[in-house]
C-alpha cells in the first residue's frame, strides 16, 4: 500500500532536533555542531528575515523525514526592492526519496514561496536539480568556476621531479608576475587591496552605489557580517580595493589548504573595475602566500569576462541557476543577475 505524506511548516524551536537530524543523516559534511550553527545563524538571525523550513511526514507518524528550506533574500533592482527567497537544505531520508514524496515537499515549497515572496531561486547540486525542474523553477543559466595559478611549484611537481620542479619554479613564477603587470597595464585603474577589519570597512557607501542595471542580492554591511563576518562562518577575510584613498570595491576570502577562495566580489562599478579588482587581489594572494585563487560567478556576461581578463581560467566545476517564472520577464534574463557564493545559503 503505498504511503500518502503531508507538508507541515515547522516551529523552529520545537522541530530544532528533528530539523538537524535531518540535515546530519543527509547533507553531505555536517555534523551536530555545524547542523545547530546552520539552523541559529542561517535561520532565526537572518537579517532579511527569519528562514522558514517545511517538514515532511508521512501520514500517522510524528517524525518527519524530510526538510526543505526557505532562506528570505532581500534583492535590488534599480529603485526596486524585492523580496527574495533561496531555496536550500533540501534533504530527504533515503527509504522516502522517490520522486513523489520528494517532488511533492518542493512543489509545497514553491508555492510558499510563490505566496509570500517576489522572488524564488535555487541553486541545487545535481541531484536535487531534476527535482526543482519538476517542481516548476527553470534553469536560466549556470554557476561557473574561474581560477587562477599563483604559484608553479606544485603544479610543476606533478609533471616532472621535484627536485626539478623546485629550480625551474621561480622562472615559471615571475612569468606570472610578469603576465599580470602586463594586463595591469592593459586594464586600469590600478587598485591596491588591503586586508580590513569587518568594522572599519566603509561597505554601506559602496552598496549605496551599486549600479542600476544589474539584480543584486543585499550587500551592506549587515548582511556581509551575518554571511562572512560572524566566528561560526569560519575564517573569511575582507579586504577593500582603493584607488588612492577611495573605496571602489571589497574581496571575501578565505584559505582552503594552500589555495583561496573567493565568498564575494564587489564594486562600484563592475563592467569597468572587475578586472582591476581581481589583479589588485592576486598580488595581495601572492603576498599571503596562496598557490592559487577561485572564484565563482554567475549573471552578467561582462562581468565574467572580465574576470577572465584578469587572468583566471574557466573550470570544468559547475553548478545549476533555477528561478520560478514570474511575471517580470527581466528577471529572468541572466544578463541582469550577479550571483556569487555569497548568494549560496547551502554551505
Amino acid at each position: 500500500m503505498a504511503i500518502s505524506y503531508h507538508i507541515q511548516e515547522a516551529d523552529l524551536t520545537a522541530s530544532a532536533a528533528a530539523i538537524r537530524g535531518l540535515w546530519v543523516t543527509n547533507l553531505l559534511g555536517h555534523d551536530e555542531d555545524s547542523a545547530r550553527t546552520k539552523l541559529s545563524l542561517g535561520y532565526a538571525d537572518n537579517p532579511a528575515g527569519t528562514g522558514l523550513a517545511l517538514l515532511l511526514y508521512p501520514e500517522g507518524e510524528a517524525s518527519p523525514v524530510g526538510v526543505q528550506g526557505l532562506h528570505p533574500r532581500t534583492f535590488h533592482f534599480g529603485e526596486r526592492r524585492l523580496r527574495a527567497v533561496g531555496l536550500a537544505d533540501y534533504a530527504v531520508d533515503a527509504q522516502h526519496r522517490s520522486l513523489g514524496p520528494a517532488l511533492q515537499l518542493m512543489r509545497h515549497g514553491t508555492q510558499v514561496s510563490q505566496a509570500r515572496f517576489d522572488l524564488t531561486y535555487g541553486l541545487p547540486n545535481q541531484k536535487a536539480a531534476a527535482v526543482l525542474a519538476r517542481a516548476g523553477l527553470r534553469r536560466i543559466g549556470t554557476i561557473r568556476r574561474f581560477a587562477k595559478p599563483l604559484r608553479s611549484r606544485q603544479q610543476l611537481a606533478q609533471r616532472i621531479p621535484a627536485p626539478l620542479a623546485a629550480v625551474l619554479a621561480p622562472m615559471f613564477d615571475l612569468m606570472l608576475r610578469l603576465d599580470d603587470a602586463r594586463r595591469s597595464l592593459q586594464n586600469g585603474p590600478r587598485l591596491e587591496c588591503i586586508e580590513t577589519p569587518w568594522s572599519q570597512a566603509n561597505i554601506d557607501n559602496l552598496w549605496a552605489h551599486r549600479p542600476a542595471m544589474l539584480l543584486l542580492s543585499e550587500r551592506s554591511a549587515d548582511m556581509l557580517r551575518w554571511r562572512f563576518g560572524r566566528p561560526e562562518r569560519g575564517d573569511w577575510r575582507l579586504s577593500v580595493a582603493r584607488e588612492g584613498t577611495a573605496e571602489r570595491g571589497y574581496v571575501v576570502w578565505r584559505f582552503k589548504d594552500d589555495y583561496i577562495e573567493v565568498g564575494d566580489f564587489f564594486s562600484d562599478a563592475p563592467d569597468e573595475l572587475t578586472t582591476p579588482l581581481m589583479l589588485a587581489f592576486a598580488r595581495q594572494a601572492r603576498r599571503a602566500g596562496a598557490n592559487a585563487i577561485s572564484v565563482t560567478f554567475f549573471g552578467h556576461e561582462a562581468v565574467a569576462m572580465a574576470i577572465r581578463r584578469s587572468g583566471m581560467s574557466l573550470r570544468p566545476q559547475q553548478a545549476p541557476v533555477f528561478k520560478l517564472p514570474g511575471a517580470d520577464a527581466a528577471l529572468d534574463d541572466p544578463e541582469r543577475w550577479y550571483l556569487t557564493s555569497f548568494d549560496n545559503d547551502a554551505d
